[in-house]
């Protein structure tokens, strides 16, 4: 552990942005307040990324490792292990962060007593390349402090706050190491850590404030086409929050809002796999609807099943489903 009262390490996955890597280096170094260290892990590269890494400086511990790709997900968990601060925050490496952000964030922790997480929201921008007209507000819509699960998930779905970017919360590095939490390899792998990630935490902290700009440009991760990999990690999601179902000591209110979590994950994965013009695991989907015993799950899937000619099919599971509320 770095000696320091509240010490925060910056975690950086950065994968071929030689045009963005600089300036997203530089909001590190502006800040007011300086990061107790910075990890950058290259995946693995074919542009000057790792060049530009290197050749950078910072006055506090900096750290640069060269990996062979193995997306996004694996590179952040390869920043939590080699981390050693007290709180690990994610950062993307064509993005930026607000000045002030570094010095608000360790004022929050020790105002609130070291919270688990914080999670506070950000903005987008475009790229003066971007030719798109993708606009996503990060506006989180509540505030407060929460020791109480049930109490968060209940503001934060009513706000629809409970947005799921790494880089719009910290959290507490031994919470990934109790529940040996990790990201997955896929895509969606950030939806798909957020619920199992809340429910290692006992207490969190939310604002609304504005410390993270995301960058709205041509073939990142959030603009590029939708292909078969998006389905998978879209489906793994699903799969992901249903073993977080199988805990035993969750209360009924709590697994009531897992519940409502999986059923917004099937709804993505159908959208995903439509855009993707992919096979759709209709079977899977409802077996969910039954396993959750999630009539409203089942109810919707079933008008768009109707046009694919599977009534048969949901006549068959529409009986079990019903049966076993």
């Amino acid at each position: 552990m770095l000696r320091n009262d509240l010490s925060i390490s910056i975690i950086i996955p950065a994968y071929n942005v030689e045009k963005y890597l600089y300036e997203a280096l530089d909001s590190i170094k502006s800040q007011t307040c300086m990061p107790d260290e910075v990890i950058l892990i290259d995946d693995g590269s074919s542009d000057k990324t790792l060049e530009i890494a290197k050749s950078f400086k910072f006055t506090f511990p900096y750290r640069v490792v060269s990996i062979e790709n193995g997306g996004q997900g694996n590179a952040r968990n390869i920043g939590i292990s080699l981390s050693n601060s007290e709180y690990v925050y994610f950062f993307d490496s064509d993005d930026l962060l607000v000045s002030s952000f570094v010095s608000d964030i360790k004022g929050l922790l020790r105002d609130n007593y070291k919270p688990d997480i914080v999670l506070f929201s950000g903005e987008s921008f475009n790229d003066p390349d971007y030719k798109g007209n993708r606009w996503v507000s990060y506006c989180r819509g509540f505030t407060g402090f929460f020791n109480q699960r049930a109490d968060l998930l209940a503001s934060g779905l009513e706000s629809k706050g409970l947005f799921c970017s790494p880089c719009m919360y910290i959290s507490k590095k031994l919470l990934w190491g109790k529940d040996k939490l990790e990201f997955g390899a896929g895509f969606f792998e950030d939806e798909a850590i957020l619920f199992p990630l809340l429910f290692s935490c006992n207490s969190f902290l939310v604002i609304d404030d504005v410390y993270f700009l995301r960058r709205n440009r041509e073939n990142s991760t959030m603009t590029m086409k939708v292909t078969k990999k998006h389905v998978d990690g879209a489906l793994n999601c699903i799969e992901t929050n249903l073993n977080l179902l199988n805990r035993l000591h969750l209360t009924a209110e709590e697994q009531g809002y897992i519940k409502k979590r999986i059923e917004d994950d099937c709804i993505r994965y159908i959208l995903t796999a439509r855009r993707a013009e992919s096979n759709l695991n209709y079977k899977r989907i409802l077996s969910i609807a039954i396993a959750t015993r999630n009539v409203s799950l089942f109810l919707k899937f079933s008008m768009y099943f109707m046009q694919l000619d599977q009534l048969k099919f949901i006549r068959k599971i529409g009986k079990i489903v019903l049966k076993s509320r």
